[in-house]
């Protein structure tokens, strides 16, 4: 027996819990597989498994031991596949999204790359902090607007078109801004780009020059839900993307203001890491998200 084919048994028996429920998933004879994890262990000098009567534990050699195997196997699987064309894009594909983006249009339209992609198992993590790709195991991260120099890849794959509002109760205390000037007068809803502890300015593209203002803040938070619950309280003008915005627009619970503004559309960049650039779940990701974008007009 190979060195992949015993740490494909090693997996499987992690994940099992056991070696009879292991066998039966590999269709193999328990000794078989009992045979194979000693070997294995003789090999590498180290014991990976505690076993009682009833149950496996593993070691903390052995669980170093099982995250570098379920990594080797993947990328065994993804460089395989790349050389495998007609084969299709399987595999388990973690993303890391915004949650405006999640909830605005990427969560809706994936019925649509699930029936594409079949084989493809989607683990969505959808937040507003930054998350080390590398660290967290997450083959790709979807980011908005200007990167951070690092060593990752990063594709840009569309724009969102950003709007200013307000909630009435707001307006009725402070007055409507009707001039770019008038801004400075009233409160925002400002959002704090966590990784930087600075907070997000807002960008106009005014007379051909593009400035960028930070308003006073009405409050200040970390989370795109707190945010949009913060606008709609009147706690604060709020700059935010439009495919988010607009529901509230269009019910009356903001009112859009300074329509005439010129603001700067948000980029939107696909992150991922050299090694997992060429792997096809991957690529049929991005692939199939430059194409959303590009339906919703913000490519």
């Amino acid at each position: 027996m190979n060195m992949i084919e015993a740490m494909e048994i090693y997996v499987a028996v992690v994940e099992q819990g056991s070696y009879t429920c292991a066998a039966e998933s590999l269709r193999l004879h328990r000794p078989a597989l009992s045979k194979a994890i000693q070997n294995l262990e003789q090999e590498l000098n180290v014991q990976l498994l505690h076993r009682t009567t009833r149950k496996i534990h593993v070691t903390p050699e052995g669980e170093e031991f099982y995250d570098r195997c379920k990594q080797l196997l993947a990328d065994l699987s993804d460089t395989v596949a790349w050389f495998s064309p007609d084969r299709p894009a399987r595999g388990k594909l973690r993303v890391d999204v915004p949650v405006t983006l999640a909830k605005a249009f990427i969560i809706p339209s994936l019925p649509k790359f699930r029936a594409l992609y079949p084989e493809i198992e989607l683990i969505l993590g959808s937040s507003d902090h930054q998350v080390d790709l590398i660290a967290q195991g997450v083959d790709c991260a979807v980011r908005l607007g200007e990167l951070d120099s690092s060593s990752l890849i990063a594709k840009r794959i569309g724009t969102v078109p950003m709007v200013i509002c307000a909630a009435p109760s707001y307006l009725e205390q402070y007055g409507t801004p009707t001039t770019f000037e008038a801004l400075s007068d009233h409160l925002a809803v400002n959002f704090l780009i966590d990784h930087r502890q600075q907070i997000m300015p807002w960008r106009f593209q005014i007379g051909g020059e593009s400035l960028s203002v930070t308003l006073k803040s009405g409050i200040v938070v970390d989370d795109s839900q707190a945010f949009l619950c913060c606008g709609l309280a009147g706690l604060g003008i709020v700059q935010g993307l439009r495919p988010s915005l607009q529901p509230h627009i269009a019910s009356g619970e903001l009112i859009e203001i300074l329509p005439d503004l010129h603001t700067v559309p948000k980029p939107v960049s696909l992150l991922l890491t050299d090694r997992k650039y060429r792997s096809p779940k991957v690529r049929a990701f991005m692939e199939w998200l430059v194409a959303v974008f590009a339906e919703q007009g913000l490519s």
